[in-house]
């Protein structure tokens, strides 16, 4: 797959300088333009690189301007845009919203667990030796301690957020839980996912 990267060169600011004379015009108009080397991935800005570089002109004649201490007056008094870092920002961001979302997921579930409501769906995964899987719970009755659930009626080898249309909840098998069973399974990470006020297209709804 053929990736477009490397590195090209942004006009940062541009100045006006009155100070010198060209020695051609005897104009003192001049254009002061700053340059920063940036890489890019796809075109996108990912972070600034190398050193300024400045191109002086008067504007009367366009005659080039060359003075090393006024290049770097201007190279020191020029600030990298922010912008030239926007695939990193952009990156930064997606990782914290990625960081947020799991750590609201894990209230959400943690709030589930610990509140349980009629109808609420867990999905649970038991592991062995060899693989994964998984099978869901849904609760029945809450007293007082206890949660009395059903189970679905098969088994998936992954993580699955839906039933598959074959499967639903088997009303006659009850699979009771203390409140603090389901919170250190929770804590363990064998309760993988919590569902509560979901719609008919889960599957969840059909019991039999």
């Amino acid at each position: 797959m053929f990736l477009i990267k490397g590195t090209r060169n942004a006009k940062i600011k541009t100045y006006t300088d009155h100070d010198h004379s060209c020695t051609n015009c005897r104009n003192f108009d001049m254009t002061v333009k700053v340059y920063k080397e940036y890489f890019h991935f796809f075109f996108i800005p990912i972070a600034a690189t190398g050193t300024k570089s400045v191109k002086i002109k008067y504007n009367s004649c366009g005659t080039q301007f060359r003075s090393d201490s006024l290049n770097k007056s201007y190279e020191e008094k020029t600030s990298v845009p922010f912008y030239l870092y926007a695939g990193t920002i952009l990156v930064a961001l997606l990782i914290l919203a990625g960081f947020s979302l799991s750590f609201l997921t894990q209230y959400e579930r943690s709030n589930f667990v610990s509140n349980p409501k009629v109808g609420d769906v867990y999905l649970i995964n038991h592991q062995d030796s060899s693989a994964t899987s998984y099978y869901f719970a849904r609760v029945m009755r809450i007293n007082q301690d206890s949660v009395i659930t059903i189970h679905n009626r098969f088994n998936y080898n992954e993580y699955v957020s839906e039933f598959i249309p074959a499967d639903c909840f088997v009303s006659g098998e009850e699979i009771p839980f203390t409140k603090e069973t389901l919170k250190d399974m929770l804590k363990k990470g064998f309760i993988s996912a919590v569902e509560r006020d979901y719609v008919d297209s889960t599957g969840f709804n059909r019991i039999e």
